[in-house]
């Protein structure tokens, strides 16, 4: 296993136990990448998964969800499909994780070696996306047979420059060195990780085609508020911005999984790398106004009583 250096990308990992985050603040501390939870065995989903896979991304991080594994308790296909459901739908820049540590040990090498390649296949083959595994140094040396060497490796190992070797990797593509560090924008503690540049620069853009550029003009009673684009006839603007551009608060309702625009439910939405977008109609309807189209100057104007 390779020491960690200057040249390695600068990450972190996150779930429910970090709290509201602020991924602007994040950002600016030069984290450039997160791994977020998304889900855990057959049912359970981060509450926290829906909000910062959105918001981390819009605030320039390329970003990732991972899957804690029960092997103990599960059949590998079973959480494959609840990781799935989960995930679908949301871009994402970096491989989809499986977390394999902890009680997992319990049914041993082999049987954690077969569990772990039986999810890695299916996800890999039913999504297409890139697929890796994270675990303790001392968990892949113990557990982790050389069925899983094709899959990228990342690997805990806190208090040290260079983790423990294991027999399945010679190498490490992500480095989580600590569990106690401090971060603008998150309260109290979280994992940091060091990423090979090399690993960074392969996944950073492959994942998800480019998506047209927002060239619609916005405007809102009489000032340009925002761009937008048109998707399927409509078109749509990105929620937060225009939130912002007009002093109307935006917010992820957790619970029911939608945004929310002054405290109510928006149904014409769409997410886009992460980016919440809302409908032009949907939002002129919200503030109590009506929007119109001129295609002559490709902008859209909303008006509503002030």
């Amino acid at each position: 296993m390779q020491a960690k250096s200057t040249s390695n990308v600068k990450g972190i990992d996150v779930s429910r136990w970090q709290g509201d985050i602020d991924w602007d603040k994040v950002k600016a501390d030069q984290i450039e990448f997160a791994w977020i939870k998304a889900t855990e065995g057959t049912s359970i989903v981060d509450p926290r998964f829906a909000a910062n896979a959105v918001e981390a991304a819009g605030a320039g991080l390329k970003t990732g969800f991972y899957h804690y594994a029960h092997p103990e308790l599960n059949t590998p296909i079973a959480e494959a499909a609840h990781f799935i459901e989960t995930v679908d739908h949301y871009e994402v820049d970096l491989p989809y994780v499986l977390d394999i540590e902890g009680k997992a040990g319990s049914i041993g090498a082999a049987e954690v070696t077969s569990w772990a390649a039986a999810w890695l296949e299916e996800v890999r083959l039913r999504t297409g996306h890139t697929v890796m595994i994270y675990t303790g140094a001392y968990f892949a040396k113990t557990y982790l047979g050389k069925r899983l060497a094709e899959y990228p490796l990342w690997v805990a190992n806190y208090g040290v420059n260079k983790p423990m070797g294991n027999s399945t990797w010679s190498s490490w593509s992500v480095f989580q060195y600590s569990d106690s560090g401090k971060v603008n924008g998150i309260r109290g503690d979280v994992d940091l990780n060091a990423m090979e540049q090399s690993f960074y620069d392969k996944y950073n853009g492959e994942q998800h085609p480019a998506q047209p550029e927002d060239s619609i003009k916005v405007v809102v009673n009489n000032e340009f508020a925002v761009h937008g684009r048109s998707i399927n006839g409509h078109v749509y603007v990105p929620m937060r911005k225009l939130g912002d551009a007009i002093s109307v608060k935006v917010d992820w309702d957790n619970l029911s999984k939608t945004p929310l625009w002054n405290g109510k439910a928006v149904d014409e939405y769409l997410i886009l790398n992460h980016t919440v977008y809302i409908s032009v109609r949907s939002a002129a309807k919200l503030l109590g106004g009506s929007a119109s189209w001129n295609a002559g100057f490709r902008e859209v104007t909303i008006r509503y009583p002030y």
